[in-house]
């Protein structure tokens, strides 16, 4: 009962601090602990008299726990996140649960996301345990002399290879295609670690093979690191760069993970088991239980799961024909490896490259912004393959100070970094990852503070260095209004218009716990474009006299939730123009990271 009741306590503490998964552990614990010694879960009921239920978050679990008239059985609720997170040292988390959901921003229609569907979801666990039709196709039993791990062909894979055949026969069918570039260097990774290659289908269940899933628990790319634990074998994360996402360094991450999970365990099933929950989850289960067959372990139920998926789906991609699928053959991705030792701008590393933003990004899905890393002397990407000789022939053309553009910021006494951010109308972790500081550094008055001009907005981006290291905020001369849409956000509406959530606050008479509300009207105050010219003018060395009349040209780096008509309202210009600046056709979308010229009236 003590031990029990430490359990309890420790799963309420966690539930406090918004920690789901925890909270679910620590129930499972307390509920295993009372089951082991026959006490049918009666003793239960006064651990639950100590806990004011109406002042936690609402829990399934926890209702079913604290009913004494149920019957108590370790039963697992906690939900898989839209793509499930994996090698973390705890268990697949779950979003804290609020009282108050957060509004989650809708998709773009113009706009295809980046992030595959995940193989399983809540709702996927949801059908599987449901009853099944009685009336189905027999399947056909595999080729077991085919697989290099034990597999197991039980009903619990059976209803995931059924299951796979119908509601994510899609799913699966665009993983392998996604699949046939990486397939060929993982399997080179996992012989060279002497792994079984039938452990290469844990990136099917993991993120659907695709290296920009992101879960709501914060795990990156195919093989869904945790930051912390992709630190652990050798993956960084910065505002600027996450290795998560590399596809050859994260698989050779994930083959190490495997290889000590293996030596821990000495068993397969168990090992995977522990990269969905956490080694210490599963070693503390084998403990308390007394068996290691993963079979017959109770474990939470997205565990419990976990592993007949994997089942079943190194059972398709073994024999693919045998199941009604037909992955396309594999061709390898073939790029150059260049080094570069300057930071650089995607866009001039297209233009080198002779190709487009979005190849490059595509080559290298571990740069998250729009240039590779300030402060890395030494930065290695993927180029199309063949170009290495002309790219870097075309790059030396460029002076190093042309490859990124930066805004110089000198600062003043009392200057803080979120000050300057607040300045600017930058986020924070901008300032701080781009110029290597910590969000209470004291700043020495004179030095200087590089800001990328590619997020500060229009007005900023153009003036000279000079000017922004000198000038106060620009008084706003003109206003305009802005109808607030399903999934604005203030930083984003700020970000959109080159002004500061601050100011945005501020002219609206907003307080920072005010939420918006779609169809909400805000004020925007913008300065005059002549403005902005004669500053453009100005570093062009022309008459400021003239220079007001001369046409300027602005980027803009698409964001997520973007469309056509959003972004020529927020510039005072007509998407029309924005087709024709940009060479778009009425039926091109827009992506997340495309680079957009947007001109001035007078142009």
């Amino acid at each position: 009962m003590q031990r029990a009741g430490s359990h309890f306590e420790r799963g309420l503490q966690a539930m406090r601090s918004g920690n789901a998964d925890q909270a679910e552990w620590e129930f499972d614990a307390a509920l295993e602990t009372l089951l082991d010694v026959n006490l049918n879960g009666q003793a239960a009921t006064p651990l639950l008299r100590t806990a004011r239920l109406s002042a936690y978050p609402p829990s399934p679990w926890l209702g079913a726990l604290a009913s004494p008239t149920r019957t108590f059985t370790p039963v697992g609720t906690a939900r898989l996140s839209a793509n499930p997170p994996s090698p973390s040292l705890g268990a697949l988390a779950t979003p804290p649960r609020t009282s108050t959901p957060e509004p989650s921003t809708p998709a773009d229609a113009e706009e295809p996301t980046l992030e595959a569907p995940a193989l399983l979801g809540p709702e996927d666990l949801k059908a599987v345990t449901e009853p099944q039709p009685e009336e189905v196709t027999p399947l056909p039993e595999p080729d077991t002399a085919k697989h290099d791990i034990p597999v197991v062909f039980n009903d619990q894979v059976k209803t995931f290879i059924q299951y796979f055949q119908t509601r994510k026969w899609g799913v699966i069918t665009r993983a392998f295609e996604r699949a046939s570039r990486y397939l060929p260097m993982m399997r080179k990774i996992f012989r060279e670690k002497g792994l079984p290659e039938d452990l290469l289908n844990l990136a099917f269940i993991e993120s659907a093979v695709n290296p920009r899933a992101t879960s709501r628990a914060k795990a990156a790319g195919i093989w869904q690191f945790m930051p912390s634990t992709g630190r652990l074998y050798g993956m960084r994360s910065s505002w600027w760069l996450d290795e998560r996402r590399d596809p050859e360094k994260s698989t050779r991450g994930a083959a190490e993970y495997l290889k000590n999970l293996y030596d821990m365990f000495e068993s397969w099933p168990l090992a995977l088991a522990a990269y969905n929950a956490g080694e210490g989850k599963i070693q503390a289960a084998i403990q308390r239980q007394r068996t290691r067959d993963f079979w017959r372990l109770r474990l939470p139920k997205e565990t419990r799961l976990f592993v007949p998926a994997f089942m079943a789906m190194t059972i398709i991609s073994r024999e693919p024909e045998r199941y009604g699928f037909a992955p396309p053959p594999e061709e390898p991705l073939e790029a150059d490896m260049v080094t570069l030792r300057h930071p650089t701008e995607l866009t001039v590393i297209a233009q080198a490259a002779g190709t487009t933003v979005e190849e490059i990004r595509d080559l290298n899905p571990e740069l998250t912004r729009w240039a590779t890393p300030p402060g890395v002397s030494n930065h290695t990407i993927r180029i199309p393959a063949g170009r290495r000789d002309a790219f870097l022939e075309a790059l030396e053309q460029i002076p190093p100070a042309r490859r990124v553009t930066w805004i110089r910021h000198q600062v003043r006494k009392g200057e803080t970094p979120a000050g300057i951010a607040k300045r600017y109308g930058l986020d924070v972790e901008v300032v701080l990852e781009t110029n290597r500081l910590r969000k209470r550094h004291a700043l020495k008055p004179g030095t200087t503070v590089l800001l990328p001009a590619s997020l500060v907005g229009s007005g900023v981006a153009n003036a000279t260095e000079a000017q922004q290291a000198s000038r106060p905020t620009a008084r706003p001369t003109t206003s305009e209004r802005y109808t607030v849409k399903r999934g604005d956000t203030l930083a984003r509406i700020a970000r959109a218009h080159a002004v500061s959530p601050e100011d945005l606050r501020r002219w609206n008479n907003l307080s920072r716990d005010t939420g918006l509300r779609p169809g909400q009207t805000l004020t925007i105050h913008r300065p005059h474009q002549a403005g902005v010219a004669s500053a453009a003018g100005a570093r062009a060395g022309a008459d400021p006299r003239t220079a007001s009349a001369a046409p300027v040209t602005k980027r803009y780096i698409v964001k997520r939730g973007d469309t056509l008509w959003n972004i020529a309202r927020a510039h005072a210009v007509s998407p029309e123009d924005l087709r024709r600046w940009n060479n778009l056709s009425r039926d091109g979308a827009l992506r997340p990271g495309q680079e957009l010229e947007i001109r001035s009236p007078a142009s």
